[in-house]
């Protein structure tokens, strides 16, 4: 018996890492797979798990790849409970690039990494309020919620973290990654306002803030050939997955709206409800 028993699960950007990694895991719980991915080799994910899966190639950028995806899963499974919005895509972008490479780049990044999670996420929540709750988990980044920001983390578990000696470690990702950065952050927006908006339907929306972890993406950014070394200090994708099923598992009446930060050299662990710095309730603004 797994936690989602009868449940039926969508992980956008599913054939490889971090996305692969959280199917597999909420297929292990009993879930019901509905999986997409721009890589054609998503559709052979019904051949790694003992579950039910509707597999697709879809982008999810394109609005209508998105709506026929989400449509074919209600169509299949009759309701939706969890939704990871794990697709994701990175480039080198800066200030003074050329018009027509930024335009390039705004399409692909701002496209995949912001558009496709409002885009997937608005076309589950109607589901989830008809069926009565849900959760919606975005994956986000390290580059706004760090070891020292918006929370000082203790480092006394943590003798291996690289930015042991900077507190708080800077947010951002640097100079070559404006569009990924603003993608990334304009997710708190969906995050926060829809945390408010879903909260009296049951509907819990987290976000995942990732640090180095041993993934397609992160590999890529290595042209596939990594130091060792380097390798040796990343998070492992399914540590990360494990989380995310504790996090579902707090049930309607978990956290919400909250950046759940995963930093190089500390412990890939659920930490307590904190609440969140950015904005406040109802009951707290009265």
């Amino acid at each position: 018996m797994g936690i989602l028993d009868g449940k039926t699960a969508v992980v956008t950007g599913a054939a490889v890492g971090l996305g692969n990694a959280f199917a597999r895991a909420l297929a292990d719980e009993g879930a019901a797979l509905a999986v997409c991915d721009v890589r054609p080799d998503v559709e052979g994910f019904a051949d790694q798990v003992n579950a039910p899966v509707l597999a697709a190639q879809a982008d999810v950028s394109d609005a209508e790849a998105v709506r026929g995806f989400i449509g074919q899963t209600l169509q299949r499974f009759g309701r939706i409970d969890v939704l990871v919005s794990n697709a994701g895509v990175w480039a080198a972008s800066e200030a003074s690039d050329p018009i027509d490479k930024t335009l390039r780049d705004a399409a692909s990044l701002i496209g995949t990494n912001l558009k496709g999670v409002f885009l997937c996420g608005r076309a589950v929540i109607p589901a989830m309020i008809r069926q009565g709750g849900g959760h919606i988990i975005n994956i986000n980044t390290d580059h706004l919620h760090t070891c020292g920001s918006p929370y000082e983390e203790s480092h006394d578990d943590a003798p291996n973290c690289p930015f042991l000696d900077i507190a708080p470690r800077p947010t951002g990702g640097g100079p070559a990654m404006d569009l990924y950065d603003s993608a990334k952050w304009g997710i708190n927006g969906l995050t926060f306002g829809w945390c408010q908006a879903l909260k009296p339907h049951n509907i819990r929306v987290n976000a995942l803030c990732m640090g180095a972890t041993d993934s397609y993406m992160l590999r890529g950014f290595h042209n596939f050939d990594p130091p060792p070394e380097e390798v040796a200090s990343w998070m492992k994708a399914e540590d990360i997955a494990r989380v995310m099923i504790e996090l579902i598992a707090e049930g309607p009446q978990g956290r919400t709206g909250e950046n759940i930060g995963f930093a190089m050299g500390h412990p890939v662990v659920l930490p307590p409800p904190r609440g969140n710095r950015y904005f406040m309730s109802a009951e707290e603004a009265s």
